[in-house]
């Protein structure tokens, strides 16, 4: 057996649990039937829509769920996506001294601007 090292070990050789399926992607197939289940139960009980009919109504209950669970980009989920793009988004702006900074001044000081107090008016 060849196994490259330059690989992502963890992306070439995925931890499946059934076949080929991971334990994430199982709980969400998971979810989503239930909530699929649930859909037509209820469309069935509440509305008296036969479960065949209910069936087509709940499968776009269903997808979103196996979407999100299943989909990644870059080897990131959704979840971690939103994640780094919050930090992202929250640390875009750093202030640091470069080279590249104008000279005009200076970037970094000790001292604070003084703060006028206020006069208080006698009673």
């Amino acid at each position: 057996m060849k196994i490259d090292i330059n690989k992502d070990f963890e992306k070439a050789f995925p931890d499946d649990l059934w076949k080929g399926f991971t334990l994430k992607q199982i709980i969400t197939f998971a979810i989503g039937i239930i909530m699929a289940a649930g859909t037509i139960a209820a469309l069935w009980k509440f509305m008296k829509i036969s479960p065949i009919t209910g069936s087509y109504i709940a499968i776009p209950v269903m997808l979103p769920i196996c979407f999100f669970g299943i989909y990644e980009y870059q080897n990131h989920s959704l979840w971690e996506m939103w994640k780094e793009m919050r930090f992202y988004r929250a640390t875009k702006k750093l202030t640091y001294g470069a080279e590249e900074a104008p000279k005009t001044g200076r970037i970094f000081t000790m001292r604070h601007p003084a703060v006028k107090k206020k006069k208080r008016k006698k009673k």
